[in-house]
């Protein structure tokens, strides 16, 4: 495809050079994916291959051009030589997910495109929804694990991918048959414009409470990014939204879709009674338009309770059968590091879970204080160089719910840890907490001194296998680290 397609896309640009004749063969924002015949744009704020996150593309563009780019598109206007091809235009992520759209013959028109947004719980509902329809359909999702085509898992970068990635996986998927796609739509994929073009035919709204303020700066702002998803919808299209979450109504007027609700305590179109919550699953009555049906889930909590409703949600708006439905909701549905139960033969429980917000903290501690432990011990940081102010009420929550808090290490990035820890035991009950900033010590830490009939729960990174420092990332995972922690302590070989 010739150049001036790609320009003729973009509403508002300057254009320097002849972009006549030029065949563009890529697209990248990353000059160490530049190759001959690309177009390079240079946005803010993007993670190498390397894991070098590049706060400026502009400073690269020289090293895009050597590497074979003909045409660079840019926010800022700056010297190039004579025979590139440079385009100045306001918003260069928006300009990318434009590019990227045309680059891949627009793939999610072939696909129904299912957008997941909240603070909590998109994973593991995106997870499900595809337990339901992948009965039916060949599926795909997209999400902070990685993507899957019909059950294949395959590697992904980001939640919500940069253009280029996201566009090829979408068209992966339509090439490979998929009629559906279910995926994490995170506010700052968003804001970015990550999923620019993107034609959706359901919406999702899971719950939205305190996070990436850092980003957002306020919680209205963090609102209105969410939303924006639902406005994006048509008269044709669905919203499956949370009525009980205290935002849920705003969704329900942001949109021009089809909506339907779902809730266990206000009225709804589709909703839970009678649940009987368990550690190793859970039983409830589901009411929907379409009829009532028991379902015994191994899922585990109220809010997976909300996550399959959701879920359901989605699938009778794509006029789902009951009984696939249930089906889907029954089967094994096991997602890394949500409720990961680390299983030695110990008398004692031992929980990884990505829980990183005040929300998803309390979501599962009180899961764990329902379940009558001896003592609850938490093991769990926050993130440096990331919203400050849900440290003290992380700790807030973990002391309320905790005999005993460790604090450690959770990604510090640039940031000096300890002050890390002392903005979070601002918010704790100080006889509580031990602090141990090296978070493999701190694990050790907390299934030494664990004994039978104790739950532990090492909160924050769940699925992640890698720890971001001031000067490097390190191999880490949580899960790992218990593992090898009950296998030291029980002296297994």
């Amino acid at each position: 495809m010739e150049l001036q397609s790609y320009l003729d896309d973009l509403s508002e640009k300057s254009v320097t050079g002849n972009p006549q004749d030029i065949t563009v063969k890529g697209i990248a924002y990353d000059p160490l994916r530049i190759e001959p015949g690309f177009i390079y744009v240079a946005i803010n704020i993007y993670t190498q291959l390397d894991k070098i996150e590049i706060p400026d593309g502009h400073p690269l563009v020289l090293d895009a051009i050597k590497k074979g780019a003909v045409c660079v598109v840019l926010q800022q206007d700056m010297e190039v030589p004579a025979n590139i091809v440079k385009v100045v235009v306001p918003d260069s992520r928006y300009a990318l997910g434009v590019m990227a759209n045309r680059f891949y013959h627009y793939p999610s028109q072939k696909l129904k495109l299912i957008g997941v947004t909240g603070t909590n719980g998109k994973t593991t509902t995106t997870h499900i929804i595809e337990s339901i329809l992948i009965q039916k359909y060949k599926m795909g999702l997209i999400g902070t694990l990685y993507y899957k085509i019909n059950g294949e898992i395959r590697k992904s970068k980001d939640t919500t991918p940069e253009p280029p990635d996201l566009q090829a996986i979408l068209r992966k998927m339509a090439d490979e048959g998929c009629v559906y796609c279910a995926m994490e739509a995170s506010s700052h994929g968003i804001e970015f414009h990550r999923m620019q073009g993107c034609r959706f035919r359901v919406a999702l709204f899971t719950n939205l409470t305190q996070d990436h303020l850092d980003f957002h700066e306020n919680m209205e702002n963090y609102l209105k990014a969410k939303l924006k998803l639902f406005r994006w919808l048509g008269e044709e299209d669905y919203a499956a939204i949370n009525i009980d979450d205290a935002y849920g109504e705003q969704f329900v007027n942001a949109t021009k879709a089809n909506v339907l609700t779902y809730g266990i305590h206000k009225a709804a179109a589709i909703m839970a009674r009678n649940i009987d919550y368990a550690i190793n699953g859970t039983t409830y009555e589901l009411v929907t338009p379409k009829g009532n049906i028991e379902i015994h889930t191994r899922l585990v909590g109220q809010f997976n309770v909300y996550n399959a409703l959701a879920a359901v949600a989605t699938a009778i708006s794509q006029n789902i059968d009951l009984e696939t439905i249930k089906s889907g909701l029954e089967r094994p549905i096991r997602v890394a590091g949500r409720m990961e139960m680390i299983d030695k033969g110990q008398a004692y429980s031992v929980v990884v879970d990505y829980a990183h917000t005040p929300d998803g903290m309390e979501n599962v501690l009180s899961l764990a204080k329902s379940l009558n432990p001896r003592r609850l011990i938490t093991v769990f940081g926050c993130g440096g160089d990331r919203d400050k102010e849900k440290r003290p009420i992380m700790g807030g929550v973990a002391s309320r719910f905790s005999d005993q808090v460790i604090l450690t290490a959770d990604n510090p990035r640039t940031e000096d840890p300890d002050r890390i820890l002392a903005g979070i035991a601002a918010g704790c009950d100080a006889a509580k907490v031990t602090q141990i900033i090296d978070r493999h010590e701190a694990i050790l830490h907390s299934i030494r001194i664990a004994r039978p009939g104790d739950i532990v729960m090492i909160l924050g990174k769940g699925h992640e296998t890698t720890q971001t420092l001031k000067d490097r990332t390190i191999p880490f995972s949580d899960r790992e680290e218990a593992e090898k922690a009950l296998d030291q302590v029980l002296g297994n070989s």
